[in-house]
């Protein structure tokens, strides 16, 4: 067998290998890509919890009555406000609950506006951990629970059509004064979902590759013999 014959075999078999990959690709996972940008308004209401709480809670939030409204981006979710305490008075937070709520007030997508009663609040939880010590003080750090970020805010949903909420905290609260909390945003119309290989899939190229890699180096050792 000529070294022609055996480049020209091994390029073929990769090819197949190549082919037959394609031909496997999963239709359920993906990435889905962006596919135009719309206008989202909405106000929030948030509380802090007093479970977990050693000492005078000095920790509030303060929820964002007025409509805000943007397109894809950064987004303004309301404070956490935290009071002075005395000189020497201490307070702990141990996985101390609380909630934002996100109430939309309006939604416009690809053209077609969406207002109450077909929108639905969304909920974010999460937990304060750390102390306070009087006015110059403070270790609580806000995180927020594990969320799916896809998440639907018409109700009922429309097919194909997700919001994506990313950049949720944690936040390291001030010290007697105001924490912004903010979280970025995108709704995604008839997202393109971009194929990836499935698990058994990449197995089969890796054999198939150590295989032709197998036969042609058998096939050097003949040559060379």
């Amino acid at each position: 067998m000529t070294r022609f014959s055996c480049r020209f075999q091994f390029a073929h078999l990769l090819c197949l290998l190549v082919s037959t990959a394609s031909c496997s690709l999963s239709t359920q996972a993906g990435i889905m890509a962006p596919g135009s940008v719309n206008s989202f308004g909405f106000t929030t209401s948030g509380q802090v919890g007093l479970s977990g709480v050693t000492g005078f809670n000095a920790i509030s939030f303060k929820s964002q009555a007025d409509p805000i409204w943007g397109t894809t981006g950064s987004r303004y979710l309301g404070q956490f406000l935290t009071a002075p305490l005395p000189a020497g008075m201490s307070t702990s937070y141990a996985n101390t609950p609380f909630s934002i709520s996100i109430l939309p007030t309006g939604l416009q997508l690809d053209g077609t506006w969406y207002v109450q009663p077909n929108l639905q609040p969304i909920v974010l939880k999460g937990r304060l951990n750390g102390s306070i010590t009087g006015s110059d003080y403070s270790s609580v750090v806000a995180s927020f629970d594990p969320v799916d970020p896809w998440v639907d805010i018409i109700q009922g949903g429309i097919p194909n059509t997700k919001t994506f909420l990313s950049g949720i905290g944690p936040f390291i609260l001030n010290t007697a004064g105001i924490t912004d909390v903010t979280m970025s945003w995108m709704t995604l119309l008839n997202p393109t979902v971009v194929p990836v290989p499935e698990p058994s899939t990449l197995a089969v190229i890796s054999s198939g590759l150590m295989l032709a890699w197998i036969a042609r180096r058998r096939s050097r050792n003949l040559n060379r013999a």
